[in-house]
């Protein structure tokens, strides 16, 4: 009889993915913390009150949600098998109107606002370069990884677990070490790590990650958890709060130490803790997520994830001209408020949207 970890890490059924809607849920919520919670954490530069930590820890335990937004898409895509010309056509198309639409829609938001872009050349230039508004370059990450999807799915296939080990490996340096020696040590390696830069070891970790729940001794690809289901909570919490609060303290000590500026460094989504805290974030959802059915809000609101992550910037402006602002009193009251009233705001109005003929498309 095939031995598995039902009893030990008691893997979720293969065809219930409860815990990814919930995750997906999660990681939309914290997105729109970041960009409320940003503007604080960023723009003041007392490191050592209250105030700026308050906005300091709502960012830093918020930044996994991109690198959670990868690893899903990591493991339910090349958890399957898509003919080449039906994965593109069918993934382009599914990005690609909604990017060209939200562009047009943000080029002329900004040119009514700001004056920017001022000609149609400017706003085509910013369409190719990434420039339109700054929370659609996720956009771009994503087209890109689904143009290296069909390379990637036939090594997944047949990739053990030591050959996932390696290509994490190089996957580290390339990806954090690098920009440690860059950021802190002003040296730039010539050494190029092709295929293992920017966010490509977060799109198979994902797949690592949730394939591992369902792996068996028999399968001879991927070795399950040897860890026992108590153990795994463990682990990954211990992962995100350790992942958090090196973000949170490792901000307040770049900050305070190189001149008193704000250092972005560890808040990159292609840091070591980040990427820690998004791996436990991961293997935490499967665990925690898979309970009860989805409530119909959960359904709806996931279902929604796409348009939120587009117009909450919207809502967030909105919100900010008609008086509520991090600003308006101390953020560890004003952030979560915030937050809520642009996260409601914004799933209504993507409701909205899709009643409309076409809105499910671009949302």
């Amino acid at each position: 009889m095939p031995t598995t970890n039902l009893d030990t890490a008691a893997p979720p059924p293969p065809n219930n993915l409860i815990w990814a809607d919930r995750l997906r849920n999660l990681a939309t919520v914290l997105v729109v913390a970041i960009h409320v919670a940003g503007p604080v954490a960023h723009q003041n530069t007392e490191y050592n009150t209250w105030y700026w930590w308050s906005a300091n820890l709502w960012d830093s335990f918020s930044r996994p949600s991109v690198p959670l937004f990868i690893m899903l898409s990591g493991f339910l895509l090349l958890s399957k098998d898509y003919p080449l010309g039906d994965f593109l056509k069918r993934r382009f198309s599914r990005i690609v109107l909604p990017w060209i639409f939200w562009s047009i829609v943000f080029s002329i938001y900004n040119h009514i606002s700001k004056n920017q872009p001022a000609t149609f050349k400017e706003a085509f230039l910013n369409l190719a370069e990434n420039n339109v508004h700054y929370h659609l370059w996720f956009l771009y990450l994503i087209l890109g990884l689904y143009l290296v999807y069909p390379i990637l799915r036939p090594w997944v296939r047949n990739a053990r677990e030591q050959d996932f080990w390696y290509f994490f490996a190089l996957c580290m340096i390339g990806a954090w070490g690098y920009k440690i020696l860059d950021q802190f040590f002003n040296i730039h390696i010539g050494l190029y790590f092709e295929l293992c830069t920017n966010q490509v070891g977060t799109f198979v970790l994902g797949y690592y990650l949730g394939t591992k729940f369902l792996a068996t001794d028999e399968t001879g690809h991927i070795k399950p958890w040897r860890f026992r289901r108590k153990q795994l909570w463990l682990l990954s919490i211990a992962m995100i709060l350790l992942g958090s609060l090196a973000t949170a303290g490792g901000t307040w000590w770049a900050s305070s130490t190189f001149g008193g500026k704000f250092h972005p460094y560890f808040y990159d989504y292609l840091t070591p803790n980040v990427g820690i805290a998004a791996a436990g974030w991961f293997i935490f959802a499967q665990l925690a997520f898979q309970g009860k059915a989805l409530l119909d809000f959960e359904k709806e609101f996931a279902a929604a994830s796409f348009g939120i992550y587009f117009v909450h910037v919207l809502m967030l402006d909105w919100w900010s001209r008609s008086g509520y602002w991090v600003y308006k009193f101390h953020p560890a009251k004003c952030i979560p408020i915030i937050l809520a009233l642009v996260c409601l705001t914004s799933f209504l109005f993507v409701l909205l949207i899709r009643t409309l003929p076409g809105g499910k498309k671009i949302t």
